[in-house]
C-alpha cells in the first residue's frame, strides 16, 4: 500500500497441488515480497497460473528495476549470494530466493527467472499437481 502498487492476479481456483502448505506459502510469500521490494511506487505487479495436464505454473511478475544476465545467472547459487536494496533502500539477506528453490525442488517442482533491466522480473514455480472433479 504503501507503495501504491497495482495487484492483479489470474489464479485458477479448481486446481488442487499436494504440497506441504507451510513451505509453499514461505515460497509465494517470498517472491511477492521481493516483487513490491524491486518495484517503484505506482508500479503492477502480477500473479498468474497456467496449468498443463500434469503441471501447474505459478508467475509472480513485476515491472520493476530488473536484473542484469550475470546477476539472474547466479541468482540461486549459494557461493554468488549478493544482497540488493529495494527501490526505498528495503534490505534482504540474498537467501530467500535459494530456500525458495530448495523449498520448490523438495516438491519435485522447478523455480525459473527471467528478468530484463529496467523492465521488470518474471519468476515461476512449476509444481506437479492433481485436478479436482
Amino acid at each position: 500500500m504503501q507503495k501504491n502498487i497495482q495487484h492483479e492476479s489470474d489464479i485458477d481456483k479448481n486446481i488442487e497441488v499436494y504440497v506441504d502448505k507451510a513451505m509453499i506459502k514461505t515460497v509465494l510469500r517470498n517472491l511477492l515480497s521481493n516483487a513490491v521490494k524491486f518495484t517503484a511506487d505506482h508500479g503492477k505487479i502480477s500473479v498468474l497460473t497456467k496449468v498443463s495436464s500434469h503441471t501447474i505454473e505459478i508467475s509472480i511478475k513485476d515491472n520493476g528495476i530488473g536484473m542484469s544476465k550475470d546477476r539472474l545467472d547466479n541468482l540461486l547459487k549459494l557461493d554468488k549470494i549478493i544482497s540488493e536494496k529495494g527501490t526505498r533502500g528495503e534490505k534482504g539477506s540474498g537467501l530467500g530466493l535459494i530456500l525458495c528453490n530448495e523449498f520448490v525442488q523438495k516438491h519435485n517442482g522447478s523455480i525459473k527467472a527471467e528478468s530484463e533491466p529496467g523492465m521488470g522480473s518474471t519468476f515461476t514455480i512449476e509444481l506437479p499437481l492433481h485436478h479436482v472433479n
